[in-house]
Order: C-alpha cells, then structure tokens, then sequence
C-alpha cells in the first residue's frame, strides 16, 4: 500500500498554487469550473481582495518537492450534506497513486466538515477510472451529453418558474422519476437532494404541472448544463420540455440526459441532437445512514405483560 498522502492547503498556498496549475496538466475528472473557485476561494481566505461570498472550499495537494504531484479542490454544496470535487489535476499522464492519495484525501477531509456524501464525475473510457474506484468512488449512474440546438426566440411554454413552495413537490417527482437504486446512493433525504441540484450549477429553474395538480416535470438551466427530471408515463411531456430546453439553453449548451430517462433521449435522437459523450457520475458514502425502526404490533400471546 501507498504511503503517499495528500494534505489540505493552507489558504496562502491555495492562492500561491495558481502559476503552478499549468504543470498540472492531467485533469481526472469532468471539469467542473475548479481552477476559478480555486483563485476565488484563495484570494477571499487570505483577505487580498474584495470579492463576493464564495461556497467553502477544500484544497488538498500532493507535494513533490516545492511543486505537486496532484491537486485537489472540493466545494460544500447546499444543505451541507454533500461536496463535489470540482477538479483533480496530476502533473503526469497516469498517476494512480496521486489520484488514490487526493480521493483519500479531499474524502477524509470532507467528513471531518460534517459531509456525508462526496461527488465526483468522470468520462467514461477514462485512463485513471480504476484508481478512483480504489479511491473510494463508485459510479451508480450514467449522464449522456447531447449538444442543444437553441431557438432563440420567444416562445409560449407550460413551464412556469420555481417558487420556494416547489421543494417538496420537486423532491417527490424526483422520488417517482429516479429508480431507487440511484436514489439510495445519490439522495435518500431531501438533503441531499438540494446538494445533488446545487452540483448542477443551474441558475434558473422551471416545473410544469401535471392535471391532478402534481409536478410532472423540472428543468433546471444553467450557463453550460441543462437538466431535467420527468414524470411521463404517457408519452406527452418529453416534447414540450425540449422545446423549453431549446429556448433558454445558452447558445454552445448541453442537455444531460441520465441513463434511465429513455423517452427523453428518443426525441432527443429524433430533433437531430448530437450526442457529445458519456460521463459517469460517481459518489463516496462518508456517513452510515440507519433508517429509523417503526414500531410493529406484537401478538398478544407472545409477549409477557406486566400484571
């Protein structure tokens, strides 16, 4: 076993760590925007400059001499259940033991914030999956990319904005669309499921209303993402969400579609979207979580009463 081991940043290092990101030239995983939180959080940490409030942060490195073998940035998500690690850098091609030694890491890290949960994507046929499966993190579901193809005009859609009153109504529609073994690793609580929309990154977001008054429907669009949630078991609701996907998608956007959201990919594939690649979303279970015991009513005869 490796003996290597990486160690959180101080903030001045993490500030000081930008001129050397160029010799870290390997990232591991999807780019999840890591190097810009990696300056912001620095800089705000160590006071230098005014800059708005940015989500806590971890940085953690893997020293080789004054340089570093690997680095590691993780960012708290809403709620405080889960972090994401946004990005993971070797200065090699391959290096199994730095990628394990960060995953460790930014893990042991991250529980001992008060985390349950890390995330972490990475594409699939990736040359370093092994080393983050040893790391700890195992992947429990597939997201296909398809490059969107905007409107850009005006448009009447069903879709209305979320409101604060949405939360509950979302989470359940998350609880029928999802199947259950991506829920039991993703977001058994509606914790975590704030955190898994936080790692979205969606700046604006939308739901449509079924007949009965329920959610059939969430999308949440952001500035290179786009990702949906839906309850369609008639067929009727996959066409009208790209048509509001295609409306408010930036121009060079990417719809997510999750492995199990079969008729939303099928008119995907019939619009003509180009499918962009797979990624695999991967999770890291820090806390044990127990389920409450409900109480079950006993047989008389087989139980002593007191007298």
């Amino acid at each position: 076993m490796s003996e290597l081991r990486a160690e959180p940043l101080s903030p001045i290092d993490a500030a000081t760590l930008w001129p050397q990101l160029g010799r870290l030239n390997t990232e591991v995983i999807a780019t999840r925007g890591g190097e810009n939180l990696l300056v912001t959080s620095g800089l705000a940490a160590t006071g230098l400059t005014h800059l708005p409030k940015v989500p806590r942060t971890s940085v953690l490195g893997v020293r080789r001499g004054l340089g570093y073998r690997g680095v590691c940035v993780a960012r708290e998500l809403s709620g405080g259940a889960g972090w994401e690690v946004v990005s993971l850098r070797i200065a090699r091609p391959k290096d199994d033991e730095a990628v394990i030694a960060l995953c460790e890491g930014v893990s042991r890290e991250v529980s001992q914030r008060g985390g349950r949960t890390a995330y972490l994507r990475y594409a699939e046929g990736s040359l370093h999956a092994d080393a983050l499966r040893k790391g700890g993190f195992f992947a429990y579901r597939l997201e296909h990319l398809y490059a969107i193809r905007p409107t850009g005009g005006p448009g009447e859609t069903p879709f209305r904005p979320t409101s604060r009153g949405d939360r509950h109504g979302i989470f359940r529609l998350y609880c029928r669309a999802v199947p259950e073994m991506v829920r039991r690793h993703e977001a058994p609580t509606q914790q975590d499921w704030r955190a898994v929309v936080d790692s979205f990154e969606c700046d604006r977001e939308f739901v449509l209303e079924g007949p009965n008054g329920g959610l059939v429907a969430w999308v949440g669009v952001g500035e290179r993402e786009c990702h949906v949630l839906m309850d369609d078991p008639d067929g009727g609701v996959a066409s009208v969400t790209l048509d509001l996907v295609e409306l408010q998608a930036s121009r060079h956007g990417t719809l997510v579609i999750a492995e199990h959201q079969f008729p939303l990919e099928s008119a995907a594939a019939e619009r003509g979207y180009t499918a962009l690649g797979v990624r695999l979303m991967c999770a890291r279970r820090l806390a044990l979580m127990n389920s409450l015991k409900e109480a079950v009513p006993a047989a008389a005869e087989s139980v002593a009463l007191p007298q």
